[in-house]
């Protein structure tokens, strides 16, 4: 981590060979963050939050450091970055899944006292808000830039030509597959259904895939909260499983070389839905950025075309929808010098006019209550409100460090039985025998019931 950039200049005279050199030292943070070519929209807004932040900050410097690549390649390399001082970024992105795993390492610096002086954090950021980057210790380590919500996109000429009404409610998993098979029957060279599902997509496959099942299922959850056990043997893990494994086995979802595909979600938002060529898709509410007059590849019709609905427990349960939450923060090293900079870099990266640059680009729901408010933000997205609402029904991943190492174990479950290698028995099996050395151990875990 470069903490000062010393520039030294030796004045040599005559008349004195004891003079010190003199030294001018100018402040530098480096801020790490992903990009993908596809999704321009976080660059952007860290572009001008660096152009505001040294205007207002003579002799401090930003350096944006991004990573090509998805999630997993990101933190990877965050990882390796954060070995070492030298090395660590003073700020970076940072998804709300793998806080309490970076708190837990010592490598995160607790904002509490900077945020009890920063006057938008009490008058922007609602309570449930604030929790996103809450640590063990009840102390906040990150400010939120965006969170979310998930549930069913579809096309409705695909539904309709498979003989299905539009609007579509589906109220349980079997009406989805329902309208899956219908698709696959009747409207030949279409996908019918896509989820994340394979190791390739991360978090994306337990959170946007396994989990929109499991917390749809009744009583479904990873972790027993009275007992502080993490959970294996529930019906509802092996059920969300089956519900995968029927997809994969019946042909209602993409081909396995897709599944597999690291850029999936492109495929699905910039190819299959604006040819037609997809029918439903379990996805994320920022899905719709994609198709703007300011995206990569803009589909004006996509108005007229794509549907929303909510993901349906799994035989119509109360509340009768699931939907899980999390989102991004912008968080600060442990290892930074310059602390009460990086603080500030921080608010003016999630001041309001950032914040509306960052949501309007990604769709994604906005944490600031000034950025809901203003008219920019719902101009031209008539999803908002129903992906806002869906707060109703959310879940939030359990917020503990072993998390990350839970996630992984679901993922080598989702993919085994996604490419067949394994039946949704022998899956739920090998995670309930590999998650006590995830979760550090035997007396961590408890069977459901």
């Amino acid at each position: 981590m470069k903490r000062v950039l010393i520039a030294s200049l030796l004045l040599l005279t005559a008349c004195s060979s004891t003079e010190q050199p003199s030294t001018t030292g100018v402040k530098e943070l480096e801020v790490l963050y992903k990009v993908e070519p596809t999704w321009p929209h976080l660059e952007k807004m860290l572009q001008n939050a660096k152009k505001q932040y040294e205007a207002a900050h003579p002799g401090v410097t930003i350096k944006l450091t991004p990573v090509q690549g998805n999630n997993e390649v990101y933190y990877t390399k965050l990882a390796l970055l954060n070995r070492s001082a030298d090395s660590a970024p003073d700020l970076y992105y940072h998804d709300t899944f793998q806080v309490n795993a970076d708190v837990a390492a010592g490598k995160l610096s607790p904002l509490d006292d900077y945020l009890a002086k920063w006057p938008d954090w009490q008058a922007q950021y609602a309570d449930s808000v604030k929790q996103a980057a809450k640590g063990g210790d009840d102390k906040i380590y990150g400010v939120p830039i965006s969170t979310d919500t998930r549930g069913l996109w579809y096309h409705k000429d695909v539904l309709a030509k498979a003989g299905i009404q539009v609007p579509w409610e589906p109220k349980t998993w079997n009406d989805v597959l329902t309208a899956a098979r219908a698709i696959k029957q009747k409207v030949p060279g279409a996908i019918p259904f896509t989820m994340y599902s394979t190791k390739i997509h991360g978090e994306a496959s337990t959170m946007q895939g396994f989990e929109m099942l499991l917390y749809g299922t009744p009583g479904g959850t990873l972790y027993d909260e009275t007992r502080k056990k993490w959970l294996t043997g529930s019906k509802g893990f092996t059920d969300s499983l089956t519900f995968v494994n029927t997809v994969y086995r019946e042909e209602l979802g993409p081909k396995l070389a897709d599944a597999h595909n690291a850029k999936l979600g492109d495929k699905v938002t910039l190819e299959w839905f604006p040819k037609g060529e997809l029918g439903i898709a379990l996805d994320g509410a920022w899905m719709s950025a994609a198709w703007r007059p300011t995206a990569p590849k803009p589909w004006p019709e996509w108005q007229d075309k794509i549907g929303w609905t909510r993901m349906p427990t799994q035989n119509g349960e109360a509340p009768g929808a699931v939907s899980m939450s999390g989102g991004w923060v912008m968080a600060m090293s442990s290892y930074t010098t310059f602390k009460q900079e990086a603080f500030d870099f921080i608010t003016t990266a999630t001041n309001k006019d950032n914040t509306l640059l960052y949501s309007v680009g990604t769709g994604d729901l906005t944490p600031r209550k000034d950025v809901a408010e203003d008219p920019s933000y719902t101009k031209d997205n008539p999803t908002i409100k129903f992906w806002t609402d869906l707060a109703s029904v959310t879940h939030y991943r359990p917020a503990f460090e072993e998390y990350p190492k839970v996630s992984n174990q679901i993922q080598e479950a989702m993919e085994a039985v996604t490419t067949g290698a394994q039946s949704p028995e022998e899956a739920a099996r090998t995670y309930a025998e590999r998650l006590p050395s995830a979760v550090g151990g035997p007396d961590k875990v408890a069977a459901t019931g």
